[in-house]
């Protein structure tokens, strides 16, 4: 039976990409200092406003960093930064520039304290506010400060309206790499719902992070929900091979066999491995001509691997499936491959089954020749009736008494035995009843 341990869902494909994003250059600072902002009208909060002098400053460093020099505007900002007199909303606006610059030359470190510089300041204006929280969230995730970045996703939240899908995806994944499975489910469903409140379709990556949640803490049953789910929606082999590791976990065999199914129709199952695997699952279901016809198939066209114990999966499928006829060019390969007398054992016992006592005699005695047989007398007693069809009564009896010294096998040996004598002395009696007519003709 397949076992959950044998999905590699931590090493399979799973993208924690950051919805990455940065507060962008102060834009349109004449309406910021006008007060005519989309945010100052739906919110107000008593701000300084900007003067000419900083404003002209800022203007002309957003031209150098539109012309991608950022060392003129570097220049720019650090004579503003020397004004002696700059109230908070000039100081977190030329901080909030730094932190563009920084954030653009993927300097990080600089990036993270010049917004931290703009929350310290006092009466920010809303949208810039919140926007800084949330850039700083994602700035904390990519510098691998997981905790900063939750402790600021949730100041964000609770000042945020109507939170993004993203936000919440986000929040999970600090969960994530904290290994604080349990607390990331609740945000992981919370995105979901958002996005179908707004119509939106959730997205794969984010059904992928549930079911990574849902594995660490062992809840399978709610694997198999998010399993399903990816399967339906984003059909591919892995989400059908795990899930029917899953269904094996919690002994829903049935369900185990149709996702493998699934998976082989799809033309999923590559490796010879998967393929054993789908036929095992037939034969427990107890539909052994569908087995054969994945192994033989396998075998034959080499995508299953070319093994004793896969030719002798096909023989067992073949005469489960009352096809003897085909189970012995399987079981003559296995047989061959294999170095005990086991299979050579079972190959006489398939040649006895279909009244083909030559091959049969040759394969009993190759498999007593190889050995470490379990029941050594049981092979011993196939090839007594084997030889005694034959008609080679004395070869027949040798082989009983080899056979009856297991005493597992003496009465059945000992009966052979004097069956063979009665046949004998019969068959004595026959012809000397046939003498005195031929005599006499």
């Amino acid at each position: 039976m397949a076992t959950a341990s044998r999905f590699h869902l931590i090493a399979s494909a799973f993208s924690l990409a950051l919805l990455a994003g940065a507060a962008s250059l102060p834009e349109s600072l004449l309406a910021q200092q006008s007060g005519q902002s989309e945010a100052s009208q739906q919110k107000t909060r008593k701000t300084p406003a900007m003067r000419e002098k900083v404003y002209t400053k800022l203007s002309e460093a957003q031209v150098c960093s539109e012309a991608d020099d950022m060392n003129c505007a570097r220049r720019l900002l650090d004579e503003v930064r020397e004004m002696k007199d700059l109230n908070s909303y000039e100081t977190a606006q030329m901080w909030n520039f730094y932190a563009f610059i920084y954030y653009s030359q993927d300097n990080y470190r600089e990036a993270l304290r010049a917004y931290e510089n703009v929350l310290a300041q006092p009466d920010l204006p809303i949208a810039l506010e919140q926007g800084t929280m949330y850039t700083l969230a994602q700035l904390y995730f990519t510098s691998e400060q997981y905790q900063k970045a939750l402790d600021m996703l949730d100041r964000w939240f609770a000042v945020a309206e109507n939170p993004s899908p993203e936000a919440y995806i986000l929040k999970a994944q600090g969960y994530y790499q904290l290994e604080r499975y349990r607390d990331g489910i609740a945000p992981t469903l919370q995105a979901i719902e958002v996005a179908r409140s707004r119509n939106q379709e959730p997205k794969e990556n984010w059904y992928l992070l549930l079911r990574v949640f849902h594995y660490e803490l062992e809840d399978y049953p709610k694997v198999r929900d998010v399993l399903e789910t990816l399967a339906t929606n984003w059909p591919k082999k892995d989400y059908f091979t795990q899930l029917a590791a899953i269904y094996g976990e919690l002994d829903q065999e049935s369900k185990q066999l149709h996702a493998y199914e699934a998976a082989h129709a799809g033309g999923w199952l590559e490796r010879s491995s998967e393929l054993v695997q789908l036929a095992q699952l037939f034969m427990q279901a107890e539909v052994p001509y569908k087995a054969a016809k994945v192994m033989e198939d396998g075998l034959n066209d080499g995508t299953i691997e070319g093994s004793a114990s896969n030719w002798r999966l096909l023989s067992q499928a073949w005469t489960l499936s009352q096809e003897d006829e085909k189970a012995i060019p399987a079981l003559q390969k296995a047989a061959q491959l294999s170095n005990d007398g086991i299979l050579d054992v079972r190959l006489a016992q398939s040649y006895l089954n279909l009244d083909r006592y030559e091959p049969c005699v040759e394969a009993a005695r190759e498999g007593l020749r190889k050995g470490n047989l379990r029941r050594s007398d049981s092979a011993n007693v196939v090839l007594g009736m084997c030889l005694y069809e034959l008609k080679r009564y004395n070869e027949a009896k040798t082989a009983f008494r080899a056979a009856a010294q297991d005493r597992r096998s003496t009465k059945t040996a000992s009966q052979w035995m004097e069956f063979i004598d009665k046949e004998v002395e019969r068959e004595r009696q026959l012809r000397d009843a046939m003498k005195p007519l031929t005599a006499s003709n």
